[in-house]
């Protein structure tokens, strides 16, 4: 019961997120689009996090210390990939952002290939693909394989120029970004799971 409690089936994370209201020819060009500083589906950055938060279920994981939060959700179905969403949060007390009360997004992260870019950029694109839509893309400071261009953030399996997207992460343009790559967030939810008996 545990287990079922915490893992969501990829539909009903959509729907979480706000991706299975309308008709399914404006869910594919809106719904599922991923904008650079500003949102993934139907979540956004900013200081109204507590507004996107609240129309989805309860994470998989979560820890708040230090006035920041950082939540993920898992997407599953058996037999298939699994994906994750996971969303960082600082309060905005902390930011000296109305409301007080609130949060503010400062990075939405997502691995489902269903979630793409304008020009269709989607985890899955190969690393050579996403530099000809995103030119200035630059590994981030001490990374190989997390890249970054004015809000948004690319994660490979590797340096290759083939080497896949694995994760997608966007961010507020006027933030130092720094991206937690799937491995952080992957081992960030097996300990929680683990010292909180969760899964």
């Amino acid at each position: 019961m545990k287990q079922q409690r915490h893992i969501l089936t990829v539909f009903s994370l959509a729907t979480a997120l706000g991706m299975a209201t309308l008709p399914p020819a404006l869910a594919i060009t809106d719904d599922y689009l991923i904008i650079p500083g500003q949102s993934i589906g139907q979540t956004h950055l900013g200081r109204n996090g507590a507004f996107y938060l609240n129309k989805l279920p309860e994470a998989a994981a979560s820890d708040t210390s230090m006035q920041q939060t950082k939540l993920v959700w898992v997407s599953k179905k058996k037999g298939q990939r699994s994906d994750t969403l996971y969303i960082h949060t600082v309060a905005n007390a902390a930011r000296l952002n109305a409301p007080t009360h609130g949060v503010f997004i400062n990075q939405i992260e997502i691995t489902s290939p269903s979630f793409h870019t304008s020009d269709g950029i989607s985890t899955g694109s190969t690393k050579a693909q996403i530099l000809r839509h995103f030119p200035n893309a630059r590994p981030l400071k001490g990374s190989k394989t997390m890249y970054s261009d004015k809000g948004i953030a690319f994660e490979f399996t590797n340096s290759a120029a083939d080497s896949p997207c694995i994760s997608i992460a966007v961010y507020p343009p006027s933030f130092d970004p720094r991206i937690e790559g799937r491995e952080q967030v992957n081992n960030y939810l097996h300990s929680y799971c683990i010292k909180d008996d969760k899964c």
